[in-house]
């Protein structure tokens, strides 16, 4: 069998009933975290602009709802809207093997999915786990050579997480089943020139592999045919999109079923690039020892190249970032932030907190050089790594291997609860966001068109 047969055979088999109870516990816990930061995005100007855009587009209404809004559309838009808004402010989940944001992906298209066709939330809790299973495993088998590349690996290895998750929830045979992640092939697009002007196209590749995902398994439901080879062929995604000598196409199906790739995917505790949190916190740590800004001479930052190449370079470009969004792609301002205001929060990235002038001189002081080879554990984590000289001379250093949320250093569900509540204040009513808390944590017990209709139960 082709490697897209193996997943195949993966997708169609599962079911609510043969994913391990831990692992549903896990899934329920990153949902709310997704529709926490969904509707956090979507008062964002790119979560109000996409999801205008998308409104006022002829032929695309229907009647699932747009998280956080009053507007409803067809199932694919539907999708796309909240894929996006999910995505807006780099608050959401992270494998970090793989380096996907994958729930981004793979909650507006399960929701709108099953809303659309009435199915009940068991269904939907496994079609979610099976996304997630096969984005990572795409993602992990590029050894990150997606991003070496140029290319966005949530782009790339989430639309394959997305027609999984679709395939599975509209009950397709195996064989129409690899067709449809042939045909995705295709669809797998979303290019990293978006750090040049922090445009809205990051977020766009959220929403737009959601979108993709559930038309192309729709396409192979009618008939249509895709490469069965798609991930080992000659001109394959390893090929295209990633570099051959790198990648590991075999392991797209490794230990499927016994190795539960959601069981290893991070929680955001802040808004910003994940690459960036754990130096953050090293930062953080020598204010928590009393040392303050003005005893800092400068700080040098230890970082994996592949990170380096999202928060570090052009490290010229980076000292004063010009919008919110270029903010979070910061490891200077970040790490200055961070250290002033002893972490990082939806109010870090305001335009206003972009000119502190004793943020942007800390800033000045943040350097970074490549790790050397085995130095941090990268890409098992996400680490932090910096050497600090003080202004009287001495010198300390700081380093974080795990960064906080990641389940090896887990944010405790009361802690995802808390995040919730904070992304949402001031758009959902008080009485939803209690009951979407009790409801999610209940799940594969509740309605969907309840949950949905409670994400759109908003203030104004």
């Amino acid at each position: 069998m082709t490697h897209s047969e193996y997943l195949s055979q993966f997708i169609t088999q599962q079911n609510f009933q043969s994913i391990p109870p831990q692992v549903i516990e896990r899934a329920k816990l990153h949902l709310l975290d997704t529709f926490g930061v969904a509707l956090a995005g979507s008062v964002q100007a790119n979560g109000i602009n996409s999801r205008t855009s998308l409104v006022e587009m002829p032929h695309t209404q229907g009647e699932c709802r747009i998280w956080g809004s009053p507007f409803t559309l067809s199932p694919a838009y539907a999708a796309m809207a909240n894929g996006i808004a999910s995505h807006v402010l780099d608050f959401d989940d992270t494998h970090t093997d793989s380096i996907v944001h994958g729930s981004a992906v793979l909650a507006p298209l399960v929701m709108a999915l099953a809303e659309d066709l009435k199915l009940d939330s068991r269904a939907m809790l496994a079609a979610y786990v099976v996304g997630w299973e096969v984005a990572a495993r795409v993602g992990i088998a590029s050894k990150g050579s997606f991003h070496q590349r140029g290319f966005h690996s949530t782009a790339i290895a989430g639309v394959f997480g997305a027609v999984s998750s679709a395939t599975h929830l509209l009950k397709l045979s195996p064989e129409a089943c690899a067709h449809a992640i042939g045909l995705t092939g295709s669809q797998a697009s979303g290019v990293a020139e978006y750090l040049t002007n922090s445009s809205s196209a990051k977020c766009f590749h959220a929403g737009w592999s959601a979108h993709s995902g559930l038309i192309s398994a729709y396409m192979a439901k009618g008939g249509m045919t895709g490469p069965l080879t798609i991930f080992e062929g000659r001109y394959g995604l390893y090929v295209t999109h990633g570099i051959k000598e790198n990648a590991k196409p075999a392991e797209v199906y490794a230990e499927l079923g016994e190795r539960w790739e959601i069981m290893h995917v991070s929680i955001k505790p802040y808004p910003c690039c994940h690459f960036a949190h754990a130096t953050v916190d090293c930062a953080r740590m020598l204010r928590q020892e009393g040392i303050t800004p003005d005893n800092i001479e400068n700080i040098h930052c230890v970082v994996d190249p592949i990170a380096a190449a999202l928060i570090c370079e052009p490290l010229e470009n980076k000292f004063a970032p010009q919008t919110p969004y270029a903010a979070k792609f910061s490891l200077p301002y970040l790490v200055a932030s961070g250290i002033y205001d002893d972490g990082l929060n939806l109010s870090s990235f305001q335009p206003q907190q972009l000119t502190r002038p004793e943020v942007l001189a800390m800033a000045k002081k943040v350097s970074y050089r490549y790790c050397q080879p085995g130095e941090i554990p990268f890409p098992t984590y996400f680490p932090g790594y910096i050497d600090v000289t003080l202004k009287d001379g001495t010198k300390v250093s700081k380093r974080l291997d795990i960064n906080y949320g990641n389940p090896d250093n887990p944010m405790q569900r009361s802690d995802v609860e808390r995040k919730f509540r904070d992304n949402v204040a001031g758009i959902l009513t008080q009485e939803a966001t209690e009951k979407i808390i009790k409801l999610v944590s209940d799940l594969e017990n509740q309605s969907v068109t309840e949950l949905a209709k409670l994400l759109t139960d908003t203030v104004k």
